[in-house]
């Protein structure tokens, strides 16, 4: 078995969907500035290296379930039009199709819940979307999904990840063939020394 695992956020997309999502709801009133800071800090953190994820998805989770329900699906699909997917990286769908050619299952990993992953998912084509984890549960995920089909990391013949960040470094090791797409800064330090492949989805 073939497979290409993608990070979402700052990879697939240009930008990072929650914060797009954040700035959306503040345009309607759904959000306080306080939030906004909060979740700015959050961001920080994990730029940082230093981010609390479990705190970050409490916070998400506590944010969806204050909007109001009559409101909510409309809002997630003028967002989804107007932000989300305008966001995709230019290359993100020529690589998605290439991947397919060669034969490789295409898989999103991200710490993103599936809200905001299942529209660039259906939008992209890609066969799978693994959400809600972060750092070395990316791993534990992945390995966990692969499992209930009769495999896992170390058995696949081929197994790329694509990322811009050094958080995911635990998945970019666990992998057969890392590929820093767009990389922070430190990851783009650690690429260079550990000669993996290095490319942009924006050009």
């Amino acid at each position: 078995m073939r497979i290409a695992f993608l990070d979402l956020d700052h990879t697939l997309l240009v930008d990072d969907s929650n914060q797009l999502w954040m700035a959306f709801l503040l345009r309607q009133n759904a959000v306080s500035p306080a939030a906004m800071i909060q979740h700015e800090g959050f961001m920080e953190d994990y730029r940082r290296g230093t981010l609390d994820y479990p705190a970050l998805r409490r916070f998400r989770v506590e944010l969806d379930a204050s909007l109001p329900a009559d409101a909510e699906l409309g809002w997630r699909r003028a967002f989804e039009q107007d932000l989300l997917i305008p966001a995709i990286a230019p290359a993100a769908i020529p690589t998605i199709t290439d991947l397919k050619k060669q034969g490789l299952m295409t898989v999103i990993v991200s710490a993103t819940g599936s809200a905001l992953v299942a529209p660039v998912a259906a939008h992209l084509g890609v066969d799978h979307a693994i959400t809600d984890c972060f750092g070395q549960d990316k791993v534990r995920q992945v390995d966990a999904w692969l499992h209930t089909l009769g495999t896992s990391l170390t058995r696949l013949d081929d197994s790329r990840f694509y990322s811009d960040s050094f958080n995911d470094l635990p998945l970019l090791q666990a992998v057969k063939r890392p590929i820093a797409v767009d990389p922070d800064a430190r990851l783009m330090t650690w690429a260079i020394r550990h000669d993996w492949g290095v490319m942009s989805f924006r050009t």
